[in-house]
């Protein structure tokens, strides 16, 4: 996004760091970020620290020009990460031979995150196209690091920081970082549905699809046919409060990884204050609540995030597959142009026509000699493995 006509070159730029979204400057916030990008709006940062600020630290961070014109933003998120948020078994089958069982199971460290826990891509920063991407990497890392001096004087500490997650649009022109002491490593694709111009109707996706493929999905529909979806007021959540946080509890029970979570009052919040941006959506046998899913639109994409299910009926009524075609119906009826799946369930979704996009992070231990360790550890990390599958009619995979 242009800003301003003036380049600036300068080497660093102006910093102001706030530790509540409520005492930064509104107004230059907003003259940065433009409302597509919904995660780093005001009503959703001022839902999530609301909400979270008893389990999470936040910190805004704007870059200003020598003149105090504001030229980008950025998040941050500090959070502690131990093993209760992973499966260890998993981490330990992947590193049993470098990182010590020990290790593992002591895992405690303070995360200094720039991104967002909760959600994935690139979420965490914005500059005007007037700043350089190396001068945009150059100033993020030195607010990030002063962040983590200030922790350390504040007796809390920060024992990594990571920036979060990176589409490959962005893997070349992140020298900077590497020359800052960051290591970057690949995590689990995040699965992506490409919506075509002829899709002006979910009967129009289904026609795509080869026949066998298309046999599933009728399948699905016929055997979630008992279920009602019916996107939920904030009333609604509120009302279904208890039930929403149990079954977003089940999902995360079967998780390899927690890196964060959220409650039913920050999807309420949501939905009051960006209604146009925001949906959860209930799934309903007969009058009991036994699954729910949630998206955010912007920036021509739909990006589906949470799912909350009731795994007793999931088998028999198909509810996960269920929520699966709704984002698609969901996309199509928006007249956007992709749908973000997410991570986990990538052969499923694979069925339905996602495709697997690669994405990086970028990591940097607190102490300069254990970063050294640390990189080559980092670099053994691998996303998981799984089958892709041609759901669509050959001529489409030609385009």
């Amino acid at each position: 996004m242009t800003c301003h006509e003036e380049s600036y070159n300068q080497a660093e730029l102006k910093l102001s760091i706030f530790d509540s979204v409520n005492l930064l400057n509104q107004e230059h916030w907003n003259a940065i970020v433009p409302p597509n990008e919904v995660y780093l709006t005001l009503p959703y940062l001022k839902a999530l620290e609301s909400t979270l600020a008893d389990r999470i630290d936040f910190r805004y961070i704007l870059f200003y020009s020598e003149t105090f014109q504001p030229l980008g933003v950025a998040i941050v998120q500090l959070l502690r990460f131990t093993n209760d948020d992973l499966n260890t078994d998993d981490l330990h089958d992947r590193f049993g031979h470098y990182v010590s069982e020990k290790f593992i199971h002591n895992l405690d460290a303070r995360v200094l995150l720039c991104g967002n826990a909760f959600s994935t891509g690139e979420n965490g920063f914005i500059f005007c196209d007037t700043v350089s991407n190396d001068m945009a990497k150059r100033n993020l890392s030195r607010a990030l690091n002063r962040i983590k001096r200030d922790e350390k004087k504040a007796n809390n500490g920060v024992s990594i920081i990571l920036l979060k997650d990176f589409w490959p649009k962005s893997f070349n022109g992140m020298e900077v970082l590497e020359h800052d002491g960051f290591s970057h490593f690949e995590i689990d694709v995040n699965m992506v549905v490409k919506m075509k111009p002829n899709w002006q109707s979910f009967d129009d996706y289904l026609c795509d699809l080869v026949t066998k493929f298309r046999t599933k999905v009728k399948g699905i529909y016929k055997k979630s046919s008992a279920l009602r979806m019916k996107p939920l007021t904030p009333e609604e959540i509120a009302q279904y409060q208890d039930r929403i946080d149990q079954l977003y509890g089940d999902v995360l029970e079967r998780a390899d990884y927690r890196f964060g979570n959220l409650k039913a009052d920050t999807f309420r919040m949501f939905a009051e204050s960006m209604p146009k941006d925001f949906r959860l959506a209930g799934y309903f046998l007969q009058d009991e609540l036994v699954g729910f899913s949630t998206c955010f639109k912007g920036n021509e994409v739909v990006d589906a995030n949470f799912v909350g299910i009731d795994y007793r009926y999931n088998h028999e009524y198909a509810i996960y597959q269920r929520m699966l075609c709704d984002f698609i119906q969901y996309t199509i009826d928006c007249g956007l142009q992709e749908l973000r799946l997410g991570r986990t369930a990538e052969e499923i979704k694979s069925t339905l026509g996602a495709e697997p996009i690669h994405m990086k992070l970028y990591v940097k231990h607190k102490n300069h000699i254990t970063n050294k360790l640390v990189k080559p550890i980092v670099g053994l990390i691998k996303p998981s493995k799984f089958g892709t599958r041609k759901p669509f009619k050959a001529v489409l995979y030609q385009q």
